[in-house]
């Protein structure tokens, strides 16, 4: 028996491509089902459709033609297929008499196949594959279980519908759901100008489809799927509407509602990527930089095939996250917010202890998530202060807190502003919370730490001599005149937005720089204003 192409491996590999067949099967199969459908429902039409068709092969190479079985007789002239050589056909041109001891005689017919003349037995009704009565067997193709082969193939069909019909002008594509143009309903102006209203009296949003269609009086004979991907494609497509949702859901806002720092990324986020030699780190520095867990690090946040997504994650807070208000999206928190198709995802946190909600937006392209602001502000979580976040009771919503202690006067780093250069002093102040005490910074004079930041930005000031001007203030409040490398990024992130990488490949690329262990630095001024 044959084993069917379709159940063969090789047939789905990677010369598998969809046909002018396979795209008029999955038109026809809209026509018919009249609702968007899924990647993976194509998939098993598609599947369907090529063991139909090979099925089909079969039958009209068997059309008019006699199946080869030995126990049958067959005369001069007659057609003969057969299956088991690959369903070569011929036309039988003599008869003659055979014999063998174990059946003695029977007839033996001669078949000219492709100029050839072979010799098969007739009328010999034994025990043999070839005389069952099943039709399978009859034709020599061996049944197909689609189940089966949906399970083994569809993650290799998959992709290439998705690309061949991303290709395809008849076909729309939305939030995992294929559709046809011709089908879509019609969504007028009108209908988009009600959807504007509505999401106005809704403080802007964000609604789904579902909460904005009973007001668009549209035909009331639509299938709810067909109106609801109808809608959802046109407000797509007019910039007055953003799709807001967390990842696999669609809700739409206001663009014009939304708030600034959305679609405007505050000053002190704002990174330009500094160019350094990566192998100046050592691996402790590289351990460190991924303890330190910086947005702009290039550290894998894959999960992994099968893992799980992380019941909880911490980090401290650095000064231009508490000074914009926003959660970093680093590679320990990005598997929290699951990227979707929009650049903005409206998200909401609920205070663990309070239970109050606060409305975050992500923000994936510039690694944040912004509206925690008044959150930090009145828990009074410090620079270097931990947070942690969980997964909250569904999709789209985080469940937030700190570590929240009794508070306690604690010495801080506080910074201010002499002559356009920044000073440090060490000042008591009330810590409700715990923190990193290598990182934590401070300052009460934010407009005269803004106004360096400025004036560093616009003189374009290197990271060596942001260095040379913060290490000494830093250095003087230990005896050892040594400064960790997490108080320098924590300090520094005050006057410039500077990931560890750069940092610490400056730290030891720098002569005036040197490292004296665990991660503690000292500075040498006379070698800096040498090779400086």
């Amino acid at each position: 028996m044959i084993q069917p192409q379709t159940q063969k491996p090789a047939y789905w590999g990677a010369d598998f491509a969809l046909s002018d067949s396979d795209i008029e099967q999955i038109y026809n199969h809209f026509l018919e089902m009249a609702r968007p459908q899924t990647t993976t429902q194509i998939a098993r039409v598609i599947i369907a459709h090529r063991v139909a068709e090979e099925q089909n092969q079969v039958a009209r190479q068997l059309a008019g033609r006699l199946v080869y079985q030995p126990k049958n007789a067959y005369k001069i002239g007659d057609q003969l297929v057969f299956p088991a050589l690959k369903f070569a056909h011929g036309e039988v041109t003599a008869v003659r008499e055979g014999y063998n001891p174990q059946y003695e005689t029977f007839p033996v017919v001669a078949v000219e196949i492709n100029g050839k003349t072979l010799e098969f037995a007739a009328e010999l009704d034994v025990e043999h594959a070839l005389n069952s009565d099943d039709d399978a067997a009859i034709s020599g193709m061996a049944p197909v279980d689609l189940d089966e082969l949906y399970d083994l193939y569809e993650t290799d069909v998959v992709p290439i519908i998705q690309q061949t019909l991303h290709d395809h002008k008849s076909f729309v594509y939305l939030n995992g759901e294929w559709f046809v143009k011709e089908l879509m309903a019609e969504v007028n102006i009108g209908h988009l100008h009600l959807s504007e209203a509505i999401l106005e009296m809704s403080d802007g949003g964000p609604l789904t489809v579902d909460e904005i269609a009973p007001h668009l009086d549209m035909d009331p004979g639509l299938d709810p799927a067909v109106q609801a991907f109808s809608l959802n494609y046109s407000l797509l497509h007019d910039d007055r509407f953003d799709e807001v949702a967390p990842h696999e859901q669609i809700a739409w806002f206001l663009r014009r509602m939304e708030p600034e720092e959305t679609t405007k990324t505050p000053e002190r986020l704002q990174y330009s990527p500094i160019p350094y030699d990566t192998a100046l780190l050592s691996p402790q520095l590289l351990a460190l930089e991924r303890e330190l867990d910086d947005e702009w690090s290039d550290l894998d946040s894959s999960l992994g095939a099968g893992a799980s997504q992380p019941q909880t994650a911490v980090f401290s807070l650095l000064y231009p996250h508490r000074w914009a208000g926003v959660m970093p999206l680093s590679a320990r928190l990005r598997p929290f917010f699951p990227a979707s198709q929009s650049p903005r995802q409206r998200v909401l946190f609920v205070d663990e202890e309070s239970g109050d909600e606060i409305v975050g937006w992500v923000v994936q392209a510039q690694r944040y998530v912004y509206g925690l602001g008044d959150w930090y502000k009145s828990n009074g979580i410090p620079i270097g202060g931990f947070v942690h976040i969980k997964p909250g009771p569904k999709p789209g919503v985080i469940s937030l807190g700190y570590d929240k202690r009794k508070a306690k006067r604690e010495w801080v780093r506080l910074a201010t502003a002499v002559d356009n250069r920044i000073k440090f002093d060490l000042k008591r102040r009330a810590v409700g919370c715990g923190f990193d005490d290598l990182m934590i910074v401070g300052t009460d004079v934010v407009t005269a730490i803004d106004a360096l930041w400025r004036r560093a930005d616009s003189h374009q000031r290197s990271v060596a001599s942001l260095l040379a001007e913060i290490f000494p203030e830093l250095a003087k409040a230990n005896p050892q005149n040594t400064v960790h490398a997490k108080t320098l990024y924590s300090a520094i992130n005050m006057l410039r937005r500077v990931p560890p990488g750069p940092l610490f490949a400056e730290l030891v690329r720098h002569p005036a720089f040197q490292a004296v262990g665990d991660h503690y630095w000292q500075f040498d001024q006379n070698r800096w204003q040498k090779d400086s």
